[in-house]
């Protein structure tokens, strides 16, 4: 099995798992978006990956393996429509350790399910789209 259908295979039952939350999530239930930040953290890691192996296996040359320079291509490339929202991913993922109150935690969650979790979709769709 190549490594891109390995990645591939990864990041697409990540987001499944998160998509099964975040279909869970009403807002309410502390548990639940618990979970659904933990696993937006874990699929953030395999999208950041999986598309720095897309972009090798495309041709793309890459300036450096930073999230944002794979993001910016990934647009370039047609494998996302809007950048800035998987920009906004990026820094809501590096900002997770600094959250403290509730209310950050409950706007978070929000983003996930109202952006993230879409992003997430569109690009685990346009990806197999190629494979």
């Amino acid at each position: 099995m190549r490594s891109i259908d390995f990645k591939y295979m990864n990041l697409k039952k990540a987001y499944s798992r998160l998509k099964e939350v975040s279909d869970l999530y009403d807002g309410h239930d502390d548990i639940i978006r618990d979970s659904l930040i933990q696993r937006f953290e874990f699929t953030y890691e395999l999208t950041h990956k999986t598309l720095k192996e897309f972009m090798k296996y495309l041709g793309v040359t890459l300036e450096n393996s930073f999230p944002r320079t794979i993001f910016k291509k990934a647009y370039v490339n047609n494998l996302i429509s809007d950048d800035k929202v998987l920009i906004n991913l990026l820094e809501d993922r590096s900002s997770i350790t600094h959250i403290y109150t509730e209310d950050m935690y409950n706007e978070l969650a929000n983003r996930i399910v109202n952006q993230y979790v879409e992003a997430i979709g569109e690009l685990v769709s346009n990806l197999e789209k190629l494979l």
